[in-house]
């Protein structure tokens, strides 16, 4: 009887040599490999690099920033717009918290100029920056970032568009608007628009190939749930909007602590008057899906000028060049300081107390 031929056996684990030749010709053939412009970020300030390890949002990104209130997220927003400003790029803010301060946002460095109506005595604020807050539904913007890049594209809007929107759970789709859906509609709409379109449209800016490349930085807050049928276990913690809007945020900055805001104020007090000097929060990098760097559980001060570190001499270089600003609310650039911790309670439902 003839003997089986064996394999010829390698010195690499006794593998049978293979060509590969006809596969390189077949992968070279089909191979496509995307190629993507250097990773840029926005500069918040040095305080927050120092204390999350990281500049600021991404660009090119979805970018969110999440936490309770009070906890510094409108602050980084707001400082970011101001890179943007810095950059040469066009913020573009979509306000539906109707929260925002056009005050606060000077202080803290955003240029724009105040216009008066001579007839009506009414301001209006004009600048390098876009501002909406007239919007009604998640469809609502939508189409309206979708549109401004189709204008961008079209070569109507030369400059690279980060859209700022605080926030992202206080807008309902067009279904609940109407008093036609709920909760889950909203979400599942927001992961269409932004799963399905904006995600794409923003991440692919990032090309070689695109002329700009565009942002998204979104303001979010927890949402918390604790099981009522064990009401000892632990709650759990997810983004306000659905699941989609985190799995969707390349980078994701959590501030002060998940089931509460974790804060303590500092406060500025001078015979007798007393006001909010700074606040003492948290900033963690929980999601980075680009480099995988961050800190987690740094501190930092949130002051109405933006970050400062958590040290004393970072407080007495603060005072000392913003002495005339606390100076016309205190009427002295000396003034005492005291610290009282606040902790917000989360109740089963997700609400704050």
């Amino acid at each position: 009887m003839a003997k089986e031929k064996k394999q010829p056996i390698n010195q690499t684990g006794g593998i049978p040599k293979r060509d590969f030749s006809d596969l390189k010709k077949i992968t070279s053939k089909f191979s496509s490999v995307a190629k993507y412009k250097p990773q840029e970020y926005f500069t918040i300030d040095e305080a927050f690099y120092d204390a999350s390890g990281l500049p600021g949002p991404a660009k090119g990104h979805i970018n969110m920033l999440l936490g309770h209130s009070d906890t510094g997220k409108t602050t980084a927003l707001v400082k970011s717009a101001v890179s943007v400003q810095k950059q040469g790029g066009l913020p573009v803010f979509i306000i539906t918290e109707q929260k925002w301060s056009w005050e606060h946002a000077k202080i803290m460095g955003l240029e724009f100029e105040e216009i008066v109506d001579p007839e009506t005595g009414e301001i209006d604020y004009e600048g390098q920056f876009i501002f909406n807050n007239t919007f009604k539904t998640i469809e609502d913007i939508s189409d309206y970032i979708n549109g401004m890049i189709d204008e961008q594209e079209k070569g109507n809007i030369p400059y690279e568009l980060t859209f700022l929107w605080d926030s992202i759970g206080s807008v309902p789709c067009r279904m609940t608007y109407e008093g036609k859906g709920g909760k889950m509609h909203n979400a599942g709409v927001l992961a269409d628009v932004i799963g399905m379109g904006l995600n794409s449209r923003i991440t692919g800016s990032r090309m070689v190939d695109s002329k700009y490349t565009n942002t998204l930085i979104i303001v979010n807050q927890p949402w918390v749930k604790t099981d009522m049928k064990n009401p000892m276990s632990q709650p759990k913690i997810k983004a306000k909007g659905g699941e989609s809007v985190y799995l969707n945020s390349t980078l994701v900055f959590q501030f002060g602590n998940q089931q509460d805001a974790g804060i303590s104020k500092i406060d500025a007090t001078k015979q007798g008057r007393k006001i909010v000097f700074a606040t003492r929060s948290k900033v963690s990098v929980i999601k980075n899906h680009i480099n995988g760097l961050g800190y987690a559980d740094g501190k930092l001060l949130c002051t109405p000028h933006g970050f400062i570190k958590d040290d004393p001499d970072a407080i007495k270089k603060y005072k000392a060049e913003y002495s005339d600003y606390w100076q016309v609310i205190l009427g002295d650039g000396e003034f005492d300081l005291s610290e009282s911790e606040v902790v917000k309670q989360v109740t089963a439902q997700g609400n704050e107390e």
